[in-house]
């Protein structure tokens, strides 16, 4: 893959934070200058009584699903509290790449939809075809989309969700974030929540002062998200592992 593309470019990154974040490392590499500032906080709700009740009640469980980085290391920190062996009948899924990488430090095996690091890629996979009457527990960060558990319902399975951690906004840090805007070329928001937690445009522009940047977004859906914000200029990448995410910037540069 070649990076000379985005030697020079500005690169506002807002995700929360992580230990490695590959996307990081492949645009330092190619020369863009980046700016990282994760505008949302990531607080664990590990002392709520129904993530507790779920946790103790793990082996009841016939899949776990991890939907990120932040709920598999939270997810696990807990449940190595209760489980200093986890239960070897229960099968583990993740939805992305980085997430499977870090479940594999606990487990033997997990499914993860490889290039399609998404609800929909999950949902494809041969292994969530035939869950009649199985039990899930998806472990997740607060609300947000209900496909994978509608889907999982409708093919016959019991779904719980675990809401391990919540995302909370970080107000100095969405200031610094906002200041950065002048000076940006493209705006890298993973996730649909990522560009409401930044706000409308329109509330932008004393900031933005008049300078022309893009948002890089995951999917369609969250590209929707930042037309109605007032992002004019939306590049959408196949989905959101890095190296697709690169490929969204580099074709459009």
């Amino acid at each position: 893959m070649t990076f000379n593309r985005l030697s020079g470019k500005r690169l506002l990154v807002i995700r929360s934070r992580r230990d490695h974040d590959e996307f990081l490392q492949l645009v330092s590499e190619a020369h863009a200058k980046v700016v990282y500032i994760p505008v949302i906080d990531i607080e664990p709700t590990i002392e709520s009584s129904k993530v507790t009740e779920q946790i103790l009640s793990f082996d009841q469980f016939d899949i776990a699903i991890f939907s990120s980085v932040h709920a598999g290391q939270i997810a696990m920190q807990r449940l190595d509290e209760y489980w200093p062996m986890l239960p070897t009948k229960i099968d583990y899924f993740a939805i992305g790449r980085q997430t499977a990488s870090f479940i594999k430090s606990y487990v033997h095996k997990v499914h993860c939809p490889g290039q399609k690091a998404s609800s929909e890629g999950l949902l494809e996979m041969s292994a969530l075809q035939d869950i009649k009457n199985k039990s899930v527990v998806i472990f997740r960060g607060g609300t947000g989309r209900e496909l994978l558990g509608q889907e999982l319902n409708a093919r016959g399975a019991r779904v719980e969700y675990c809401d391990i951690y919540r995302r909370v906004r970080n107000n100095e840090k969405l200031q610094l974030a906002y200041r950065q805007l002048a000076e940006t070329d493209f705006l890298i928001a993973h996730s649909g929540e990522l560009l409401k937690a930044m706000g409308p445009l329109k509330n932008l522009e004393r900031f933005v002062k008049g300078n022309l940047f893009s948002v890089v977004v995951p999917s369609q859906r969250v590209a929707e998200i930042a037309y109605n914000l007032g992002y004019g200029s939306v590049l959408v990448a196949e989905n959101a592992l890095p190296e697709l995410m690169v490929k969204a910037l580099q074709q459009n540069i």
